[in-house]
C-alpha cells in the first residue's frame, strides 16, 4: 500500500517488480469456460490502483517463433515483453493471466532450472511457442524464475478446453471441466477461499457460471458484477476487462466500468497491423475518464473539475470517476486537482494522509494559515490520530527537527510554487524555500536511495548535485541523485558464497540495499555445487544480509552467528576490511 509520502516511487519499482514477477495489481478476477458449441471463453478483470497507462502489445510471428500473440501491460509498452506482462493470448488459442496471492515457498524448486534466456523472456516465450496448457505445465516442470513468482499464480486456458493453474505451491490441470475460476487465494496450496470479505468475487462467478450459458453475454455480466468501482483509500478499480473466444480469436475490451460499449477486435486483426502497442484509453475516446483526462492534459485540473461537475451520470459513476482523479492528485500534488480532493472529502472524510496532502498544497501555494487550520481541525476531530501534527506544523513555520541527518537542496526555481523530493522514505516530502534555495531536512535510516525533485509537477535534477545514471527494470536508464547513508558512495562488485547443509537446499538472500532486494527474501542464489550457492552483484559496503529458504519463517541459522536483544538473528556483513567472507548455513528456522 502507498505510504503518506505520495511521490516516493523511485527505487520501489525495482523492488515491487521482483516481489511480484509478473508485475501484478492488487487483485484480479479470472475465469474461463466452454460454451454449448465447444468454444472456450476466457475473461479477466484487471483490478488495482488506477493507472491511465495500460497497453495492448501486439507481436506478429517471426522466423524464431511459432505464433503471433498480444500481451497486456502497465505503465510502459516495454513491460509487454519482459517480466511485467499482465496477461495475454496467442493465435493458437492459448490464454493466461495472473492473480496475486500470499507469499508462498516454491514447491520442488531444487528440481527446477533457470531459463537459459533469463526470467524476462519466460512469459513471452510461452505465448510465442506454446499451443496448449499441457505444454506450459511441462515447461514449468523443468524451469522456474530465478527471482520472484512466489506471490502470484498463473491462470491458463486453451481452445481445446484444458484449464490450468500454476503457482509456487504447485500446479493443477483440468480437462473436460465446465469452467475454472481464480481470484486471490492460492488454489494449488489449498488456501481457504471462505473469507467472504477478501474473496467475495469468487462465489459470484461460480454461482453465475453454474446457472448461465457460457458466452459473451454471461461473461460480460459476471465481469460487471465482480468489478471494483473506486473502493478503498487508494482508489481500487477494475481498470479494464478483456474477454476472448479462444477458438475464433475474437476479443472484447471494456474500460472502467462501462460494460455497454466494448472495443471489439480479434487477434488476426491486431496482428495484421504489425508490431504495435495501443494505449487502451485511446480506444475509448468518448469514455468520460478518457475525455476528462485528455482535458486535464490540455487545460489543467480546474477546467477538468468543471467538466466533471457537468457530467450527466449516476452518482455512483461520478463517485468512481472522482476517486480516479483523487488518486491522480495523490500522485503529483497538483494544486489544480485540489477541487477533486475537496469534493471527495465532503462525503468521505478519510485518513490523515488526505488531510495532510490538502494542507501541504495550501502551504506551498502561500496560504500558510489555511494549511495550519486544516491540520489543527483534523486533530480536534481525531485526537488520537497518528498524523505527526507537531512536526507538520513546525514545517509550516519553516522549522526542521533537530535530529535530522540528511539535508536535501534544490538550487534555482525561485518562481516555483510546489517542490517535492521523490525517492526518499520520508513522511513529509515537500521542500521549504530558504536562503534562495529549496531545502528539506530528514532523519533517514541506513541505505542507498536514488532521488530527484518534482517542481510544479515536473521531474527535475539539481544543477549542483552529482547525477547518477541507473539501469531500470525496463532495460532503460534513468538519471537521479544518489544518497548513501552509512554505506560507501562507491559500489563494488562482490561475490557472496555460502555453504549449505543439504544438497537440495534453495537459498534466498535479502539485505540492506536495492541489489539485495531491500530485505525481501525473493532472490535465489545460483547453485555452483552440491553444497555451495553463490551470487555476484554490485553492492555498497558494508553490505548486510540474511539467507532464507524463501520467507522469514525459514531463516538460515548461520555458523558463529548470534541473536540481538529481541531474539532475532543478526545479519551477515560484507565489508572491504573483513577478515572472513565465508558464510556457512548450519540449519533452518521452522517458525509457524
Amino acid at each position: 500500500m502507498r505510504k503518506l509520502s505520495v511521490l516516493n516511487t523511485i527505487g520501489l519499482t525495482y523492488l515491487t517488480f521482483f516481489m511480484m514477477l509478473p508485475n501484478l495489481t492488487t487483485a484480479c478476477t479470472i475465469f474461463c469456460g466452454k460454451d454449448k458449441n465447444g468454444h472456450v471463453w476466457a475473461a479477466n478483470n484487471e483490478d488495482g490502483s488506477y493507472s491511465f497507462a495500460n497497453y495492448i502489445n501486439v507481436f506478429p510471428k517471426t522466423e524464431d517463433t511459432k505464433y503471433s500473440y498480444f500481451t497486456l501491460s502497465y505503465e510502459s509498452e516495454k513491460n509487454g515483453e519482459n517480466g511485467g506482462i499482465e496477461g495475454g493470448m496467442n493465435e493458437a488459442g492459448l490464454f493466461y493471466d495472473f492473480n496475486s496471492i500470499s507469499t508462498t515457498l516454491i514447491k520442488d524448486l531444487h528440481e527446477k532450472k533457470s531459463f537459459p534466456q533469463g526470467d524476462f523472456k519466460i512469459l513471452s516465450h510461452i505465448l510465442a511457442n506454446f499451443e496448449t496448457v499441457q505444454e506450459v505445465m511441462e515447461f514449468f516442470d523443468v524451469y522456474w524464475f530465478d527471482v520472484g513468482f512466489n506471490s502470484a499464480q498463473m491462470h491458463l486456458a486453451d481452445k481445446y478446453g484444458n484449464y490450468g493453474i500454476i503457482g509456487p505451491s504447485g500446479s493443477r490441470l483440468l480437462k473436460n471441466e465446465k469452467y475454472q475460476i481464480s481470484t486471490n487465494f492460492d488454489i494449488c496450496g489449498n488456501e481457504d477461499s471462505s473469507n467472504k470479505e477478501r474473496y467475495w468475487r469468487f462465489p459470484i462467478v461460480k454461482k453465475n457460471l453454474e446457472k448461465q450459458e457460457v458466452g459473451l453475454a454471461s461473461f460480460t455480466d459476471i465481469c460487471e458484477m465482480t468489478s471494483i468501482k473506486g473502493k478503498g483509500f487508494y482508489g481500487g478499480h477494475t481498470i479494464y476487462t478483456n474477454i476472448q473466444n479462444l477458438n475464433t480469436g475474437d476479443i472484447w475490451f471494456y474500460f472502467t466500468s462501462d460494460y455497454k460499449n466494448p472495443f471489439k477486435t480479434s487477434i488476426s486483426e491486431l496482428v495484421s497491423k504489425g508490431r504495435k502497442s495501443y494505449l487502451i484509453r485511446d480506444l475509448f475516446k468518448t469514455h468520460p475518464i478518457s475525455v476528462l483526462y485528455d482535458n486535464y492534459l490540455k487545460h489543467g485540473g480546474m477546467s477538468t473539475f468543471k467538466m466533471y461537475q457537468g457530467l450527466d451520470l449516476s452518482e455512483e459513476r461520478k463517485k468512481e470517476i472522482l476517486a480516479v482523479f483523487v488518486h491522480l492528485f495523490q500522485e503529483n500534488y497538483n494544486m489544480e486537482l485540489l477541487p477533486f480532493l475537496e469534493q471527495h472529502l465532503k462525503s468521505n472524510p478519510t485518513g490523515h494522509w488526505m488531510r495532510s496532502a490538502r494542507a501541504i498544497v495550501y502551504y506551498q501555494n502561500g496560504n500558510v494559515e489555511k494549511a495550519k487550520a486544516i491540520v489543527k481541525d483534523y486533530k480536534k476531530e481525531v485526537p488520537d490520530t497518528s498524523m505527526e501534527v507537531d512536526k507538520i506544523l513546525n514545517l509550516f513555520e519553516g522549522n526542521f527537527e533537530a535530529n535530522t541527518n540528511v539535508t536535501i537542496e534544490l538550487n534555482g526555481f525561485q518562481d516555483a510554487k510546489q517542490v517535492f523530493v521523490k525517492g526518499l522514505p520520508v513522511a513529509f516530502d515537500f521542500l521549504i524555500k530558504k536562503d534562495g534555495k529549496w531545502i528539506g531536512k530528514y532523519k533517514i535510516d541506513e541505505g542507498v536511495y536514488n532521488y530527484l525533485f518534482v517542481v510544479d509537477g515536473k521531474e527535475v535534477l539539481d544543477s549542483r548535485t552529482p547525477v547518477k545514471t541507473t539501469a531500470s527494470i525496463y532495460e532503460d536508464f534513468y538519471s537521479s541523485h544518489q544518497l548513501c547513508i552509512g554505506l560507501s558512495n562507491e559500489a563494488y562488485q562482490v561475490k557472496i558464497k555460502v555453504k549449505v547443509p543439504n544438497k537440495d537446499d534453495n537459498v534466498y538472500i535479502a539485505g540492506n540495499q536495492r541489489n539485495l532486494t531491500n530485505w525481501n527474501p525473493i532472490f535465489r542464489l545460483r547453485k555452483i555445487s552440491d553444497y555451495e550457492r553463490e551470487i555476484t552483484t554490485e553492492l555498497h559496503l558494508p553490505a548486510k544480509f540474511k539467507f532464507s529458504r524463501g520467507n522469514w519463517k525459514t531463516e538460515a541459522i548461520m555458523k558463529n552467528n548470534t541473536k540481538d536483544d529481541s531474539g532475532e538473528w543478526l545479519p551477515m556483513r560484507y565489508s572491504l576490511d573483513a577478515n572472513d567472507t565465508t558464510y556457512e548455513i548450519m540449519g533452518w528456522e521452522a517458525k509457524n
